[in-house]
């Protein structure tokens, strides 16, 4: 039935999509009127209250001011408030002092690490990504991030905000300096290389751009069209295709943030760096490619030898060395080819016949001779294939093919195997495979990946060196000093930003049927799905369109109502629209539809997200106790009762650095490895799609790989294991009893009571203090941990649910 209600949907004309509450323009809802008006904070109170009396029920009551404070200070700039600012908000009693605790938070440039991380969640960012079993790192990622940090610091007019992720490249709104590291939002990918077919990749490149626009700022799934007309929502696959064509029509680029003289001799330099390592790889490939001929003409005499050590005799391979002056190292290789059973080839099967008794020598001899005489015959073989081969293809003559650049100076060309469709010569199977085995990329592996890489008799690199002398010696060690010369004179890279940027010529994509790119449809103009255009999406014209896209985006009511949205849930844990990701028709309704509409229109209005969360958290709603409102449990979890939050995983370490003293308070700056930095705030840690941070991933912390709207939470023996054996945690348990020792040296009374308002922001109890103090005298006592007893009680503390949850 599902199906069917949205195929038709979807097949709806003219304005029956347009009445789908979150594609109709915004409303302009009044403050419903109210009884208690005592109970009313700001004007967000209106809504809240409104139902609950019409259902009979008073609010809760308020949370403690000690509860309060804390909830704000993690909710707004992500760290524990400090002992010395919870003393002085208890001591004012002023009816400001509570706002003037949410302007100092709002103030502060730890604002932004907080919020600036919800939006990172959004943009999918990422440092790296994957390649196959390897990964491509981006260096200047980080720019992206601290620009991110410094919108939310600086209230960047939410419009602006968008429209430079988008298209800051093209906005005349500011100095284009300061809105082009926005452009990582698209510029940091997920790129994917060469690890598909150039079309695919491609497409699948634009599939992930199509996604991350729209659910990232209109909270819809367009990209379900890639294949087909979405099955419930009102967009078709030509709509998807409309979109995917601005970024087929965009480009990566790199902005350098450096003079053009700079610039410019960094690329000089580079190149001539290049230039030497090709000539060194060159020459190598040179020599190593003329001693495997000549080592292949004593084939048969290291068989032979190989035979003394493997046959009945059992020769030691010193011994047999010393005797025929051959090459150890070759003849160790020889060994160990002969030695195995399981080769792709059936031209050692009469040495593999040879008997293990006695008798065999002359044999082994002569078989020597024969493979030797068919191996340089394979070798004469495959020089006339190759040679052949070159001439049909004319390499050398044919011009590589433009192709799409993308970060660190890879190039995808779209012609993925020139001369694939041309009809070349090639070594039978069998011999091909012992060619290989000798003089290729070598005998496969065995299953756990071990053994030396590369044929028999295959010496390159620094194995070269050995067998040069006299000037062919000389020569490979000038080459090399020249590049050392070379590497040294080239300078760190000048600083960049990560960006994309217009393509040489902006061009429409066709319908890939079925998502492919190899089945095309019709032509589609690039264009706003029609759907979300009031009176029908007109085609883009300026370029690649992304600077309308953009404009079209910033000023759609669905953008507004996704953003406060998600303000609202990072306040509260749950958003007025429990699907912040899917605001169409399989996503949830608004609990407070009203509600969501005075917030988007006030955003509409002000442009500030600082104002929109300013006035949510100095609500009666947001300053509520725990617990149900009027003792009813609320079905929407909303404003029925506030639960309690796991702290996520930058809060909780955050924290964790915060109380023990070792917190660096710097903004901004590259990224670091946490598991080795163990001072800076995690939002600048090192995020990877390749492999996340082991803490990170333990923590729920999201992978980048996809739009994360909201944190999953889970609660798994592993994380209270990491409060017992984590280096980490121990470590920062130590450094939090010595801050302890310090700052309350008069007796275990005063570091209990120091401990508590560090960690939980209120004074412990009487009983709390007693077994706190007889925790550490039982622990001096026994003498079991390696420990002292203050840091066994701070790691206690610091695993405590009272430090990790937030009420």
């Amino acid at each position: 039935m599902l199906a069917l209600q949205g195929l038709a949907w979807a097949a709806a004309a003219g304005g029956a999509e347009e009445t789908f509450w979150s594609f109709r323009p915004l409303g302009s809802p009044r403050l419903p009127e109210v009884r208690d008006k005592r109970w009313v904070a700001a004007p967000v109170d209106h809504f809240v209250l409104a139902p609950l009396e019409a259902r009979g029920r008073a609010p809760g009551p308020a949370a403690s001011r000690g509860v309060l404070i804390r909830r704000v200070a993690f909710d707004l700039i992500g760290l524990p408030p400090e002992p010395e600012k919870v003393d002085a908000f208890l001591a004012d009693s002023s009816p400001r002092a509570y706002g003037k605790v949410v302007d100092r938070l709002l103030a502060s440039p730890h604002f932004g690490e907080r919020w600036g991380r919800h939006w990172l969640d959004v943009a999918r960012y990422a440092e790296d990504d994957i390649r196959g079993l390897s990964q491509e790192t981006y260096s200047n990622a980080w720019r992206y991030r601290d620009w991110v940090i410094r919108a939310f610091n600086d209230d960047l007019p939410f419009p602006l905000f968008l429209k430079a992720q988008i298209a800051g490249d093209l906005l005349a709104e500011r100095d284009s300096r300061d809105l082009l590291p926005a452009l990582g939002f698209f510029g940091l990918g997920p790129w994917y290389y060469d690890i598909a077919v150039p079309a695919v990749a491609r497409a699948d490149e634009r599939h992930e751009r199509v996604d991350a626009l729209t659910r990232g700022f209109l909270g819809l799934t367009v990209a379900c069209a890639r294949c087909h007309d979405h099955k419930f929502d009102p967009f078709s696959m030509r709509d998807y295709y409309a979109l995917a064509g601005v970024f087929a029509s965009s480009e990566y680029r790199e902005f350098p943030l450096a003079e053009p003289g700079v610039v410019a001799e960094y690329h000089r330099l580079e190149q001539m760096v290049k230039e030497q390592e090709e000539a060194v790889k060159e020459y190598g490939k040179e020599s190593g490619e003329r001693l495997a001929q000549i080592l292949a003409a004593g084939t048969a005499r290291y068989l032979e030898a190989a035979w003394q050590v493997l046959g009945p005799d059992r020769f030691d391979l010193a011994r047999v060395v010393a005797a025929s002056r051959l090459d150890r190292e070759t003849l160790e290789r020889w060994v160990d080819y002969l030695g195995r059973r399981e080769r792709d080839h059936p031209f050692l099967s009469e040495w593999d016949a040879l008997p293990a008794s006695g008798g065999a020598h002359g044999h082994a001899a002569a078989i020597a001779g024969r493979f030797q005489a068919m191996l340089l015959a394979i070798v004469e073989e495959k020089k006339r294939i190759d040679e052949e081969n070159r001439i049909t293809l004319g390499v050398g003559k044919k011009k590589r093919p433009a192709g799409t650049p993308l970060p660190n100076g890879f190039v995808s060309y779209e012609d993925f195997c020139p001369g694939c469709q041309v009809e070349v010569k090639a070594l039978s199977r069998d011999r091909y495979v012992l060619w290989n085995d000798v003089f290729g990329s070598g005998p496969r592996r065995d299953p756990e990946g071990k053994g030396r890489r590369g044929g028999v008799l295959v010496y390159e690199g620094s194995q070269i060196d050995r067998w040069l002398d006299g000037a062919w010696k000389a020569h490979l060690g000038e080459l090399r000093a020249e590049l050392e010369r070379r590497r040294k004179a080239l300078p760190a890279r000048y600083p960049f930003l990560h960006l994309v940027g217009e393509a040489p010529a902006a061009a429409n994509l066709r319908i890939h049927r079925r998502g492919s790119p190899y089945d095309l449809g019709d032509e589609t103009l690039r264009a706003f799905p029609a759907a979300l255009h009031g009176t029908g999406a007109a085609p883009f014209q300026r370029g690649s369109g992304r600077l309308e896209l953009a404009e079209a985006i910033a000023g759609h009511p669905l953008a507004a109502r996704v953003m406060v949205n998600r303000i609202w849930q990072h306040l509260f844990g749950q958003g007025l629209v429990r699907t912040p990701g899917n605001f169409g028709r399989l996503g949830d309704r608004p609990s407070h539809p009203e509600l969501l509409e005075y917030l988007a229109r006030r955003l509409v209005e002000s442009g500030s997200v600082k104002a929109i969360i300013r006035e949510i958290v100095l609500s009666s709603t947001y300053q509520a106790a725990g617990g149900a409102a009027g003792g009813e449990t609320s079905a929407d979890g909303l404003t029925g009762r506030r639960e309690r939050r796991r702290l996520d995983v930058e809060s909780l370490r955050d924290a964790i650095l915060a109380v023990s003293g070792s917190l660096d308070a710097c903004l901004g700056g590259p990224s670091v490895d946490l598991a080795a930095d163990r001072t800076r705030r995690t939002v600048y840690g090192k995020v990877s799609r390749f492999r996340l941070e082991a803490t990170l991933a333990l923590f729920d912390f999201p992978h980048p790989a996809v739009t994360s709207e909201k944190r999953n939470v889970t609660q798994v023996p592993l994380q209270r294991l990491f409060y017992l054996n984590s280096d980490f945690i121990q470590e920062q348990a130590a450094r939090l009893a010595e801050r302890l020792a310090v700052e309350a040296p008069a007796n275990d009374e005063a570091r209990l009571r120091r401990a508590w308002r560090l960690l939980y922001a209120r004074e412990p109890s009487e009983v709390q203090v007693r077994l706190g103090i007889r925790f550490l005298q039982e622990a001096a006592a026994g003498g079991e941990s390696k420990m002292p007893p203050l840091a066994q009680l701070a790691q206690a503390l610091l695993g405590s649910n009272e430090f990790g949850f937030l009420e």
